[in-house]
């Protein structure tokens, strides 16, 4: 993929849980010295240094994996069993990192921009049916990039840059993100053009960040508990919170319109004018109601 600088070439790369038809780096090492077993013993991780980073870099990284293991398995309660062995390759480049059930493959080691949490968050906690996209991708990649950005190395605020975009009449509608006509489109795009497929994938999971922080600040993470990886969403959703979509969608709204505006230091560090330019080019389809 084609990089942009900033925020959104971390969110880019960052973006996980993607196609299986990544991939795989033909040397895949193992130590026995880079062994991780969780402190009450129920999973044991693999670290596999394809890169040869320093092995005080594989350390700090061990630490990283049993402390996201402890935020995640205290967030929410899901009905998933995660494998009792995981392997966690460290690989050269910035492809897009993803995590499956039994392995998890990062990318942007060197730059500390690998997401750890966001990929050991479907690990840990289940995606689809079996790692399938049986119920959508929203819920899923809305809180691994939630835990992502609480407890890992994205800290950009997201419901500040939602307002960036969302004042560039850049927003997608909601039940389109949540639709299963329409949610591949955005998750994992097959667009004619790789800059505009991979802006516009960024765009939907910052958005199901954005919305996912949104229920969890509001309404608290125990009724999100009962939402995530649900199949028809926009069903549950209402009878959960006891609102539909667009009523949602209006208070997530009005919290996005009373965030501080980003500095023309944060728009040109992100190269965020460039972005919207880019964004003006993709069919203005994806961000209307049908």
């Amino acid at each position: 993929m084609v990089k942009f600088r900033g925020y959104f070439l971390i969110l880019v790369f960052l973006l996980t849980a993607c196609t299986q038809d990544t991939v795989i780096p033909k040397e895949q090492e193992k130590s026995n010295e880079n062994i991780v077993t969780t402190p009450d013993g129920k999973i044991t991780f693999e670290v596999i240094n394809n890169i040869k980073i320093p092995q005080e870099k594989v350390e700090t990284i061990k630490e990283e994996i049993l402390a996201a293991y402890e935020v995640i398995k205290s967030s929410i309660q899901t009905t998933y069993v995660p494998s009792e062995r995981i392997q966690i390759f460290l690989n050269e480049g910035s492809q897009m990192s993803w995590g499956f059930a039994k392995e998890i493959q990062l990318y942007d080691i060197k730059d500390d921009r690998y997401p750890l949490v966001h990929e050991m968050t479907h690990s840990l906690l289940g995606y689809g049916n079996n790692f399938d996209t049986s119920s959508g991708y929203f819920t899923q990649e809305g809180f691994a990039s939630y835990m992502e950005q609480k407890y890992g190395n994205d800290k950009i605020n997201s419901h500040r840059l939602m307002k960036y975009f969302m004042d560039s009449n850049k927003l997608i509608p909601i039940i389109k993100l949540m639709d299963m006509n329409y949610a591949s489109s955005y998750f994992r795009p097959n667009l004619t053009n790789p800059i505009e497929e991979s802006i516009l994938m960024a765009l939907s999971y910052n958005q199901s960040n954005s919305f996912v922080t949104y229920l969890i600040d509001t309404y608290g993470i125990e009724k999100f508990e009962q939402i995530y990886n649900e199949k028809e969403l926009d069903k549950k959703i209402e009878e959960v919170y006891g609102k539909n979509i667009d009523e949602l969608e209006k208070e997530w709204i009005a919290i996005i319109n009373s965030q501080t505006d980003l500095t023309t230091n944060e728009k040109l560090v992100n190269d965020l004018y460039n972005i919207v330019s880019v964004i003006d080019k993709i069919d203005p389809k994806y961000f209307t109601k049908e």
